[in-house]
């Protein structure tokens, strides 16, 4: 794998990295944090504490980050967030969900191995153009902590959201709709209930059809993100897809 291409690390991260970075997300201890911070269920916490990195700003300016939920939606999120806690203290919560569930997950991957994988990632994410992305650039932005599976936490949903922000230029550019972007992506995080759950009505049109679109959006979207993992040499590319398919397998 020495000659492993940008491209080709593109193509084989997305997966892992959005898995990964899912395990905490969606974790129990997570959602019941979200419930004592007094956040609304379901995408209160996705909405509030992942956008809390933009500040104190209107929902619309949300909506432009998130890109993929109905502006309504994001609104009722948004605005119901408690009024004696700060967006940036939601960001804190939500990267602390993060930081809890990190260590336990990761305890079978060795120190030395963790902060590789965090130096790596952080390469790439320091070689992106802030422009990819408003939440990309906020979470790069975001204190680093010292803890080695802290780190990579932090560092892969960095990279997380690098392709997100990429992936929501790539739609627009193509023309398709948020909604049919969600519609035909693939499972979990497409269909029709997905795109509900996104806040928009039952979606209608040809899957077929807009699926060869996607495709479409899909190679823009690697396209975008070739740049940041070009920093990498080809050796260290096949490092980092070992490391981070490790911390993928560690978290089951």
């Amino acid at each position: 794998m020495s000659d492993l291409t940008a491209a080709e690390t593109v193509r084989q991260a997305a997966l892992p990295i959005l898995e990964f970075s899912r395990g905490w997300m969606m974790s129990p201890a997570t959602a019941a944090r979200a419930e004592e911070l007094g956040l609304l269920p379901g995408r209160g916490f996705w909405v509030c504490g992942r956008n809390g990195v933009l500040g104190d700003v209107d929902a619309d300016v949300v909506c432009a980050a998130i890109g993929f939920m109905h502006p309504d939606a994001v609104r009722r999120f948004w605005e119901h967030r408690p009024t004696d806690v700060t967006p940036r203290q939601l960001a804190e919560e939500y990267a602390a969900c993060a930081f809890r569930w990190a260590g336990p997950a990761l305890a079978s991957i060795a120190e030395a191995d963790l902060r590789r994988l965090d130096q790596l990632g952080r390469t790439v994410a320091n070689a992106a153009l802030p422009q990819l992305g408003a939440l990309f650039a906020g979470w790069r932005a975001f204190p680093r902590p010292e803890d080695p599976a802290e780190a990579v936490a932090l560092t892969l949903q960095v990279l997380r959201e690098l392709r997100g922000g990429a992936h929501l230029a790539a739609v627009i550019g193509s023309g398709l709709a948020p909604w049919a972007a969600a519609y035909v992506a693939p499972p979990p995080r497409g269909g029709t209930a997905w795109v509900v759950d996104l806040g928009w009505p039952e979606p209608e049109g040809d899957p077929a059809l807009l699926g060869l679109r996607r495709d479409q959006v899909e190679a823009q979207t690697s396209l975008l993100c070739v740049d940041a993992f070009a920093a990498l040499a080809p050796a260290e590319r096949a490092e980092f897809l070992e490391l981070l398919v490790a911390a993928r397998t560690a978290i089951g």
